[in-house]
């Protein structure tokens, strides 16, 4: 009996091991063997080049990696772009709990009264802009007044399906729209800043550059001098980073935080009510202390992803520039690689993010897991 047991489970042993070869074959050909054999040329030569004969260079490469002052460049570059990270979570934060919290909308006439209100305004504002100012403007904001009122007589399904469709879209057709949009001779933004400064009588003779421009809002900081700052304002940097705010706030964080903040105990907001709390409050005090946990995740993917992005907005929008201060370590890791055709270069810097990802991970993971238990 126990030898036909025996038999049995290598049996059902070898029937497992036979569906997950397929798998672990393809992690080892595609996932591993890249991995390992990356961090073989890190430590040679490697070139594309047929004139440039193998060799073994050890440590050369990161020692040139260190002593670059470019790579310092784009790491700056790379943790810039990272300062979105905490609009990014706020505003998902804010959504959700927007679309939990939705009361008002369960409110039959105080729908009618929002969409007649939205209907009087939208009609007005968008026919004034259309007749006396700008046409595309007015265009814009109809549709937007359209989902305000989509939003009321649905519910705030309607407006969480519109905040989460940019996830559905391409990132390079995403990317190729807002290049449009920070256009500055006819882009979106500046005919939206020139009519909001027209409107209070503002003088908008200096409109920002955006991706033509090396401004940042960190300009004011004394920085090295390789760090190219460009000066104070609104430049490459800040218009990636607010594309990246609004591709952000309605994604994956906010349907995170949704089915994090329905699990919260509607006990404990009735007993907020009860001593007399009101909506920041109760948000404050027990909304964000009851999503800890989500956000803690959430801050630790968000940081791995910031560290290992920006090539797309980098390729498509700037091609890296100008002047090099949106190229971010990922971006320099192509260039190196698939440009300058020094893949064993290439490597070593992959190997350096790796690191670098890494031991800010563990970080966020000790520290920041005490933060928010």
């Amino acid at each position: 009996m126990k030898l036909w047991e025996g038999e049995r489970e290598r049996k059902n042993l070898y029937v497992a091991l036979a569906f997950l070869l397929p798998n672990f074959i393809g992690f080892l050909v595609f996932t591993a063997g890249p991995v390992a054999l990356s961090l073989f040329m890190s430590f040679t030569n490697w070139n594309l080049k047929p004139s440039v004969e193998l060799e073994w260079v050890w440590l050369r490469n990161y020692i040139d990696l260190f002593q670059d002052p470019d790579f310092w460049f784009y790491l700056y570059n790379t943790f810039y772009f990272m300062l979105g990270i905490p609009l990014n979570i706020a505003g998902s934060l804010l959504l959700a709990n927007y679309f939990v919290d939705d009361m008002l909308l369960k409110n039959k006439p105080s729908r009618i009264k929002i969409v007649l209100m939205l209907a009087v305004v939208g009609i007005i504002t968008c026919s004034w802009l259309f007749i006396f100012g700008d046409r595309d403007l007015a265009l814009i904001l109809a549709i937007i007044y359209i989902g305000g009122i989509c939003g009321v007589l649905f519910g705030s399904t309607t407006y969480r399906t519109m905040f989460y469709i940019p996830n559905f879209t391409s990132g390079v057709a995403n990317i190729v729209l807002w290049r449009q949009v920070f256009n500055p001779y006819h882009g979106m933004a500046n005919s939206l800043l020139k009519n909001i400064f027209n409107f209070f009588h503002i003088s908008h003779d200096h409109l920002p550059m955006w991706l033509n421009s090396t401004e940042s809002l960190l300009g004011f900081l004394p920085l090295p001098s390789f760090f190219n700052d460009g000066g104070f304002g609104l430049g490459a940097r800040d218009a990636i980073i607010i594309m990246g705010f609004w591709m952000g706030i309605g994604g994956n964080n906010m349907i995170l935080y949704i089915a994090s903040i329905t699990n919260i105990p509607a006990s404990l907001y009735e007993a907020a009510e009860i001593d007399g709390a009101g909506q920041f409050r109760k948000f404050w005090n027990i909304t964000i202390p009851s999503v800890s946990a989500t956000t803690f995740f959430i801050v630790i993917m968000s940081i791995i992803g910031g560290l290992q992005g920006g090539f797309e907005s980098a390729k498509v929008m700037t091609e890296g520039g100008p002047a090099g201060i949106t190229t971010t370590l990922a971006f320099y890791i192509y260039t190196a690689g698939f440009e300058e055709l020094r893949l064993g270069y290439a490597s070593a810097i992959s190997w350096v993010l790796f690191v670098i990802v890494f031991l800010m991970t563990m970080i966020n993971w000790k520290k920041g897991n005490k933060q928010f238990e």
